[in-house]
């Protein structure tokens, strides 16, 4: 079973949940950008919740089913289209030998997923299948995919429901100016009050710089640091929020490096990751800072949504054993 790229989206690269625990060697993890959609697709497909899919962005691009195969969209709100016929984000279709897949422009969000019943057949490399363009590890060296590419499928066991299956869309609301919440801290006592009011009164935008590695912050207030930007680089993790010398928050995203040598002023909450990674350029965005008491409280609910998505779905698959 195969897919062939007709026309490839943005930058699209296959990712999981990237390669955890090898930071302290200088590996980046990598990953999807938004795990949370990546897990919606997976639940809907049967699949492990950490199986890689496509990730696509701004413009999904034009794929041709080589072989019958399962898939499920998910993230980004595509004009999205089989054989010419509108389908639904979220929702797994049966695609036959020939049919074409077409995604056009995101309508709301930023980075969809493409998932398939069984998840593509790639060679991991340190326990992921994530492709990491900077150091050349993943299919095709880690590049992003091109025209004429074909993705090979497994075969794995497939449930037999998998044409019923349909979710709500997780994804947020992009047409007003989102929050995104906070811990401050690891370096927050080198920045002067003013400057934390600052950090926590600005409205940002999205800057043009922005990519899989980093959230560019842009406004027209600086923030102060009492001496320095500069630290001794240790590590940073998805989320975490470095203020340089230019005083612009610098938000590390899934293509990070392992190490960063400027201050952090807060760290992004987990849930609060996949709608930076679904802002567009150009959003406008504030931040709020909460304790790691609600941080905690707001993650494990949830992941018992999650628990709860995943019985409701694959039911029936449990069942048969």
């Amino acid at each position: 079973m195969s897919i062939k790229i007709i026309e490839a989206s943005i930058n699209s690269t296959i990712q999981d949940f990237g390669r955890k625990n090898y930071a302290k060697f200088g590996i980046a993890r990598s990953g999807a950008m938004d795990e949370l959609s990546l897990r919606t697709a997976n639940i809907l497909l049967g699949n492990k919740q950490d199986e890689a899919g496509l990730e696509l962005c701004l413009k999904g691009g034009k794929y041709e089913f080589l072989n019958e195969s399962y898939f499920a969209l998910s993230g980004a709100e595509f004009d999205a289209k089989l054989n010419n016929e509108k389908i639904q984000t979220c929702k797994v279709y049966k695609a036959k030998k020939g049919d074409l897949l077409e995604l056009g422009l995101a309508k709301i969000g930023f980075r969809g997923y493409l998932c398939v019943a069984g998840g593509f057949k790639i060679k991991s490399f340190l326990n992921s299948k994530s492709s990491d363009v900077k150091m050349g590890v993943g299919i095709f060296d880690g590049r992003a995919l091109q025209k004429d590419d074909v993705l090979e499928l497994n075969n794995n066991f497939i449930p037999f429901n998998l044409e019923k299956r349909e979710c709500e869309n997780p994804i947020f609301e992009f047409d007003k100016e989102p929050i995104i919440r906070v811990i401050l801290g690891t370096n927050d006592d080198t920045f002067t009050q003013n400057g934390l009011n600052t950090f926590l009164n600005t409205t940002y935008k999205i800057g043009l710089k922005s990519d899989r590695m980093a959230i560019y912050a842009e406004a027209d207030t600086i923030i102060e640091h009492i001496d320095s930007a500069d630290i001794i680089s240790d590590p940073a993790v998805f989320g975490s929020i470095q203020v340089p010398k230019s005083g612009l928050p610098i938000i590390l995203m899934a293509g990070r490096q392992s190490t960063g040598g400027y201050t952090k002023i807060a760290s992004v909450i987990e849930n609060d990751l996949p709608l930076l990674a679904q802002a567009k350029l150009g959003t406008s965005f504030k931040f709020q800072s909460i304790s790691m008491q609600e941080a905690t409280k707001l993650y494990i609910q949830r992941e018992e949504n999650f628990k709860s998505l995943d019985k409701k779905i694959n039911l029936d698959f449990e069942n048969l054993f």
